[in-house]
Parts: structure tokens; sequence; C-alpha cells
């Protein structure tokens, strides 16, 4: 199915796998610029005390918005861009995990930046 998603257009496809983490697809590119295969990246969750699984889900998408935001260009086509700001989408949910509430008021831009530069 991930693979029929990329081969059909779609750039990036994420699984979220809670405490495994994610698992990102993405489409290898030729230098001729035409799909070579997929790639399989596991990005693994960051550990943590769970307290409550609510707003993970909705934690992890916003720190990965606010990531793309903050790179120099959004160049959706550059790994390393799109990698890092899914670490901060991971340490978002991870913070949101260790707190009671649905969204952790732990999860700032001071707690986020590390995970862009690959530090959680």
């Amino acid at each position: 199915m991930r693979a029929a998603l990329l081969r059909a257009g779609v750039r990036h496809v994420l699984v979220t796998r809670g405490a495994k983490g994610l698992l990102w697809a993405r489409a290898a590119r030729r230098s001729s610029g035409l799909d070579a295969e997929v790639c399989f990246e596991e990005l693994p969750a960051l550990a943590a005390t769970v307290k409550s699984t609510r707003g993970a889900g909705d934690s992890f998408v916003a720190g990965a918005a606010w990531g793309l935001l903050r790179a120099p260009t959004l160049d959706l086509a550059d790994t390393d861009t799109v990698r890092a700001a899914l670490r901060a989408g991971l340490r978002a949910a991870q913070l949101t995990v260790q707190s009671d509430a649905a969204i952790s008021v732990e999860v700032s831009a001071d707690r986020l930046e590390p995970a862009l530069a690959g530090a959680a």
C-alpha cells in the first residue's frame, strides 16, 4: 500500500506506530529524476514515562509542521529537512505523552529546537 501511494505521486507516507515510533516511506530518486525504488526509514519513538497518549498524534503533527516551517527552504525533496521535522514531531509527542494534558504545556520552540539539530 505504501509503495502504491508513492508510485501514485505521494511524496511521503508516514505510519505512526505508537511506542515504536514512526515508519517513513519515500520514493528514492535517480539522477535522471525517475523513481528508482521506495525507501523506508524507521525513526524510533523517544523514551518517555507515559501518563496518557491523548493528544500524542496531534502533537506529533504540530511538531512536524513546525519543523518544516522552521526550515530555511521548504523543500520536501530534501530528506534531511523532512527528517529533522519528523524528529521535532516525535519530540512534541514525547512531551505530550508524559503529561496528563491533551497537549503538554512543555511543547515549545525551546523544547523542540534541539530536535531539528538531531538532539532531543
